[in-house]
Parts: C-alpha cells; structure tokens; sequence
C-alpha cells in the first residue's frame, strides 16, 4: 500500500524536531569544548598578567625609593606588614678642619648648637632643599634634615641617654637645615632647640639631607605609601598621614630588613601576594619577591 505523501508546506513533523534539536545539542557541545579551553585559558592568561602588573609595578616603585634610604634607618613592624626608612635627597661630606691659610674656611662645629659649615668637593645638593627654624622643623617634616653618621643605635631609643645616640629616629644626629648657599657650599643647621650637641662625627666627614620619612603598609587588601609625616621614635603603623594607593587585591605581604655588616651591605626583602576571584568563585594568587640592596655605611 502507497504511503501518504506529505503535502507541501506542511512543515516537520514532531519526531523530525526532536532529532534536530538533539543533533544541534550535540554539535554545540562539541564545537564549545573545542572552543572554551582556548577562551578561558586567554581569559585566566589576561587576569595573571594584571596580577602580575599590580604587584610588579608596586615592586618597582617600592625599591626605587627604598635604595634612597638614609643608612641603617630601615626599620620594620605591624607583624611584617609595614616597613619604613628615611628618604635621602643628597649626600656630602663637611669641612672638619680650617685651613690656615685661608680664614675664609668654614668648618663645622659639632660643639655648637647651631652653625654653618662648608662642603668638601662639589656641590651635590638639589636646589630644592627645604629651610626650616631648626629641629623642631626638621622632626615635624615641614624641613630637610641633616644626619651625621647613622649607625641606627640603639633600636630603642630609650635604651641610651639622650644626646649620644646615633639613631636618626631618636632626633640626636639630625639637625635641622636653615640655609643652604649653592654659590659657595655653605650650609646653616640648628640643634637649639634641644639642649644636646651632635653625639659624635663622621671618621669620613659624610652628611646625608633626609627630605622625608616614608611608610609602605599592607592592610585591608591594600597596599599604601605614607610620607612628609613627622619622624618619632615610634613606629606607627599605619603613620599620621593620607595614604596613597600602590596595590589592591592584596592578599598578603611580608617586609624583612637584615642590617648587614661591616664586609657587605643591608638587605631588605619584599613578598606580596596579590589575588583575584575566577568565574568559578575561587581565589588565584600570584606572588612576586623582591630583594634590595640598601646601603649601611654611615
């Protein structure tokens, strides 16, 4: 018996939809395993290389300014998580001695509480240097400073008698700068505001200028810079300052500092592990590490 044939414009029949729509699964399935792994592998490289950026960037501008730290005042706290030193904008070396043949000279007296003294060589200072009263300025950070010869002892600055310190932190090897003369390398510093002179000299005759104190501190998935504060014998985590973002999506950081010795130089070690959330809800982390060579010779 002849089938009925199908009259035209009928359409497919239910069974004929079915089968299309199992094979079209079917072939969407294959053609997306074949095309998801190369999507999600651009995607997860994409976020690894921002990741990677975020930290890196910190890192770089992270070291950068820590290798201008004054000699031994790196210090760490806040269980590892906030490190701080004080910035050098500049590094001389001061006449000790008059020469007798010419009473223009102009040493420096460490006896005095306030005085002016000539450079030795050339003139290395920026002509941006800040001015101040005196101490009092230089320790509140609205002056550039002037540290002879910081060994960065004791730690604690209440573990020696005042005036024989020689740790810029304790305020008793700094003074601050109350003019500075390009033309003829003469610079005016002031400690009378305290009742102390300079602890000791430099055997090199060296000078640092320290412009301002600097904090990097990790907290609340957030990496930040504090300067221009004012320099404590405390560190304070984080300082009395208005933060600048450096990094976000910190998972964690770690700061050490390693003083040195006399046969090589400070070492400061930086671990920061920054991390993102994948669309399926879990955590990647990168974590990147930095060692900087800072100089320790006062």
């Amino acid at each position: 018996m002849k089938a009925p044939s199908r009259a035209a414009g009928s359409g497919f029949t239910l069974v004929e939809l079915v089968a299309v729509m199992t094979l079209s699964a079917i072939l969407g399935l294959v053609v997306w395993r074949n095309l998801s792994l190369p999507i999600r592998a651009f995607a997860d490289g994409a976020r690894r290389a921002e990741l990677v950026a975020t930290g890196r960037l910190a890192m770089l501008r992270m070291s950068r300014e820590i290798r201008l730290a004054l000699p031994n005042s790196v210090r760490v706290a806040g269980s590892n998580q906030a490190l701080e030193f004080l910035r050098t904008s500049a590094s001389g070396r001061y006449r000790a001695d008059a020469n007798p043949a010419d009473a223009s000279t102009d040493p420096l007296n460490l006896n005095a509480a306030s005085d002016t003294f000539q450079m030795l060589g050339s003139w290395t200072l920026p002509g941006s240097v800040r001015t101040g009263a005196g101490l009092a300025s230089c320790l509140a950070g609205t002056s550039d400073c002037l540290v002879i010869y910081n060994t960065g002892n004791p730690t604690t600055c209440s573990a020696q008698t005042a005036g024989t310190r020689t740790n810029a932190w304790c305020g008793d090897n700094l003074a601050g700068i109350t003019s500075v003369n390009s033309g003829t390398g003469v610079i005016g510093v002031s400690r009378a505001s305290v009742s102390t002179v300079w602890p000791t000299g430099s055997p090199q005759q060296r000078f640092f200028v320290v412009d301002s104190a600097v904090s990097f501190v990790c907290a609340g998935g957030e990496l930040r810079r504090y300067g221009g504060y004012a320099i404590s014998s405390t560190q304070s985590v984080p300082p009395s300052a208005t933060g600048r973002l450096l990094a976000d999506h910190v998972a964690s950081c770690s700061f050490s500092y390693d003083a040195g010795s006399a046969s090589r130089s400070g070492l400061v070690v930086l671990q920061i592990t920054v991390s993102d959330t994948t669309p399926d809800g879990s955590a990647e982390q990168v974590t990147l590490l930095e060692q900087i060579h800072v100089p320790n010779s006062p």
